[in-house]
């Protein structure tokens, strides 16, 4: 009997500390969570609160809450403030995470002036129409867990993303692009390339000519011609430079080449890295990866991978194959996913080219419906591919970054059910499955819920009954953090370390 006490108590404890409560709090009138954040530098996760906005036509440009305090938890659930009554909307952070900006006046809107914060302290101002003249776009949307596609779609983006802040800032600097004339629609072949440069300090702007990378190794017979033409996106490394991403992929569709160009704020070209990949009797493909234009209306050769740069400097380009070629732009059967690994000269360490063996993946043709990511998760990389059509599922696979070997490969389904989207709320996802009754995620929660199961005990522990309860996954080097609520009474963040 003793010898069964104690195993119920040891088992106890290791579940217990595989969970971590971070924090629980009731809503407040005019101060419930409105937002979060995860900070992969400083590892902590951010909590905004507020109150709902008034909301009139809802358009691109509405803001649905005013944000008033924000709060940060490490992985042992320590708080700490970093702002307390203000009235913000749309808070992102700068790579650095030293620094933010948000919208900010008496009556908040994506017209309102932009307020930069470093060290949590007020900075400065800056008029919306100042900010949008220097054409930040090219720098990529942030999203809700600070990671950001390079580039919107133009079409899509003017319709659902206007409002969404790029990532074209750091402690010192909000960047952009404009043509010699100074005009923002920029045709890359022709045009001479100015680096706009607002300095947040002294509120002015400085324009710079760029010097711009070589052309000729992104156009050719040999190459496939976008149909945006030759373009580019970039993104932010430190307070004193930038990287310059361009593409090109063989007519073969076998080989693509990554050119990476950093700058300093003066606009002069620093360091060129080339990243060449080969599939040898497999094909590349276009999908939703983060990159380029994807979207209904525009696809671009930018769009065939996407890249995850971690603190060492080693970059990891991950995407989808198949083994039949057919036009780039066009339909095709999938048969797998690649990640290859490179140090930051460009030299390839590894590649890791892999079947995924699934027949709802192979029948998926239309590329949009890929939604890949690419992750840091407990020291590995975790890859994943979600799909959301007739058949809602995501493949997964975890890789060791060491070697490229696939550790884990597994397939997870669900269903959309629409009847959990509302307008506005902190956590608004709408996929569920039918042992987790009266419950809503993203496709990567159940990811999450497949490799660990402390999160899948913990689910099942929350009863059916009630108001429906919502949950976001945010996979790190520190766990799982998963955030939980009702969007009506409470709110909740775990951590989960198996």
């Amino acid at each position: 009997m003793k010898r069964i006490l104690f195993s119920i108590a040891l088992f106890s404890s290791v579940y217990l500390s595989a969970q971590t409560v971070i924090v629980e709090e009731k809503y407040e009138k005019k101060n419930e969570p409105t937002g979060y954040r995860y900070l992969p530098n400083s590892k902590k996760l951010v909590i905004f609160k507020g109150e709902t906005a008034p909301v009139g036509i809802l358009d691109g440009e509405t803001i649905f809450f005013v944000t008033k305090s924000a709060y940060s938890f490490d992985e042992k659930g320590s708080k700490s403030a970093l702002f307390e009554n203000e009235k913000l909307g749309n808070c992102t952070f700068s790579v650095t995470e030293n620094s933010f900006k948000a919208y900010g006046g008496d009556k908040i809107s994506t017209r309102s002036d932009l307020k930069y914060y470093l060290n949590n302290v007020y900075n400065g101002s800056i008029k919306k129409d100042d900010i949008k003249k220097i054409n930040n776009t090219y720098f990529g949307a942030v999203n809700s867990n600070n990671q950001f596609k390079q580039r919107l779609g133009e079409s899509l983006g003017s319709l659902f993303f206007y409002s969404t802040f790029y990532n074209s800032f750091n402690d010192f600097y909000d960047l952009g692009f404009t043509n010699q004339k100074g005009k923002d629609k920029i045709n890359f072949e022709k045009d001479e390339l100015y680096l706009e440069v607002f300095d947040l300090k002294a509120n002015q702007k400085n324009r710079v000519k760029l010097d711009t990378p070589k052309l000729d190794l992104l156009k050719g017979n040999s190459l496939i011609e976008s149909t945006e033409g030759v373009t580019f996106s970039c993104r932010i490394k430190t307070n004193d430079t930038f990287d310059m991403v361009t593409k090109s992929i063989s007519n073969d569709q076998n080989e693509t080449a990554i050119y990476k160009t950093t700058y300093d704020m003066q606009g002069k070209r620093i360091k060129d890295t080339a990243l060449k990949l080969n599939l040898k009797d497999n094909f590349f493909v276009l999908s939703s990866c983060g990159a380029g234009y994807v979207d209904n209306f525009v696809w671009d050769v930018q769009a065939v991978n996407n890249y995850y740069e971690d603190s060492n400097g080693d970059i990891y380009v991950y995407g989808i194959y198949t083994n039949k070629k057919s036009k780039i732009h066009k339909g095709f059967d999938p048969v797998g996913f690649y990640i290859f690994k490179f140090d930051k000269d460009g030299n390839k360490i590894w590649e890791s080219i892999n079947p995924l063996k699934d027949k709802y993946f192979e029948d998926v043709c239309c590329g949009l419906s890929f939604k890949l990511n690419l992750f840091e998760y407990n020291g590995k990389l975790l890859f994943t591919n979600s799909v959301n059509e007739a058949t809602e599922f995501s493949n997964y696979a975890v890789v060791d970054k060491t070697s490229g070997t696939v550790l884990k490969m597994n397939r997870v389904d669900y269903n959309n059910t629409t009847s959990f989207a509302r307008t506005r709320a902190f956590i608004n996802n709408t996929y569920d499955k039918r042992d987790l009754k009266n419950k809503a995620f993203s496709p990567v929660s159940f990811v999450a819920m497949d490799l660990s199961p402390t999160m899948d005990s913990y689910l099942k522990t929350i009863p059916s009954k009630g108001n429906a309860v919502y949950f976001e996954t945010i996979f790190s080097n520190q766990g799982i953090w998963l955030i939980e609520t009702d969007n009506k009474e409470y709110y909740k963040v775990l951590l989960f370390k198996d």
